[in-house]
């Protein structure tokens, strides 16, 4: 085998990279990796509570296309002049328009459309199957091989989610949203994990950047036929903080903390760390619209933590 690694930045991992996190203890690097990964998580989780506030007073696709300028000015902003290493190839701006794609556009339209149809149990359902859908893309994908300690964080990670979500058991009836819930989850998981088919070179500032305005640019069409139908300026001006919540905090940090922490660790590891994305939508719903969180939901966030430390941690 090919040492691919070697021309490598110092922490970054690819799918042939003999490295056994269930043996070692994560180095230094691995664990900002996942600390990075979980706050983005923390972040994204939020776009639920946030959409529904944003959507009471501005449409689905208008709201998408100011988020993400939002987002795209803020990520100029603070990305300052410097160079890069390298130039993209069109493979590049593929895998960028895929995450583009699937990240922003499939994630966010199945989401916020998915919810309004099937209820937030529903969503929470197939919000948490996102660890699953990973671990399986990553075997497909990079022929990886979790071990017995992984899967078993990764199942407690879903059973945490289900109890956060309030789930009991299979009480939810599948509906017509189902199918788009379902392609959001999947599309979430494409976008993750897409940053392993780009170049080392490119950095996670750089990556945030394109994608965010090729999801602009994807759904500018949508929200100037959606706005021209509608008075936007009649829109709350909670609705707008909510959008430029979206924008400046959950797509651009998100972006950044995501892509900055994934390329150093294992899509195991990675589908793990998403577990958190359902748990942060139950705390958010409570900060923001006053949703207070059960006992069962209390005991799922624990349940997360732990399938998290199982998955990432040292075998005892």
């Amino acid at each position: 085998m090919h040492d691919k690694t070697a021309a490598l930045p110092k922490g970054a991992l690819t799918e042939d990279t003999p490295v056994d996190f269930d043996t070692i203890s994560p180095r230094p690097g691995v664990l900002r990796a996942l600390s990075d990964m979980a706050m983005a998580m923390l972040l994204v989780g939020a776009t639920a509570p946030l959409g529904e506030i944003a959507l009471a007073g501005i449409p689905l696709f208008p709201a998408l296309a100011v988020r993400l300028a939002l987002a795209g000015l803020a990520l100029w902003i603070f990305s300052g002049r410097g160079g890069e290493a390298g130039t993209l190839s069109p493979k590049d701006w593929a895998v960028l328009t895929l995450q583009a794609l699937c990240g922003v556009l499939v994630f966010n339209v199945g989401l916020w459309l998915g919810m309004r149809e099937s209820g937030p149990v529903a969503a929470g359902v197939f919000t948490s199957a996102t660890p699953a859908v990973m671990a399986g893309l990553g075997v497909v994908l990079f022929g990886e091989r979790p071990s017995l300690r992984v899967l078993a964080g990764i199942v407690l990670t879903v059973a945490g989610v289900l109890a956060a979500r309030g789930v009991e058991g299979l009480a939810w009836t599948p509906g017509a949203g189902d199918a788009l819930l379902l392609a959001a989850v999947c599309g979430e998981a494409v976008f993750l994990l897409a940053l392993r088919w780009l170049p080392t070179w490119l950095t996670p500032m750089g990556a945030a950047k394109r994608v965010t305005w090729i999801g602009f640019a994807l759904a500018l069409p949508a929200a100037l036929i959606q706005g021209a139908d509608v008075g936007l300026g009649d829109a709350s001006v909670g609705a707008w903080l909510a959008v430029g919540a979206l924008g400046v905090l959950v797509t651009a940090g998100g972006y950044v903390l995501w892509f900055r922490g994934v390329g150093a660790v294992r899509a195991s590891q990675a589908a793990a760390i998403t577990g958190l994305m359902p748990v942060s939508a139950v705390l958010a719903s409570w900060a923001l619209l006053g949703a207070s969180p059960t006992s069962g939901q209390g005991l799922g966030c624990l349940a997360v933590g732990a399938g998290i430390w199982l998955a990432a941690g040292k075998k005892s």
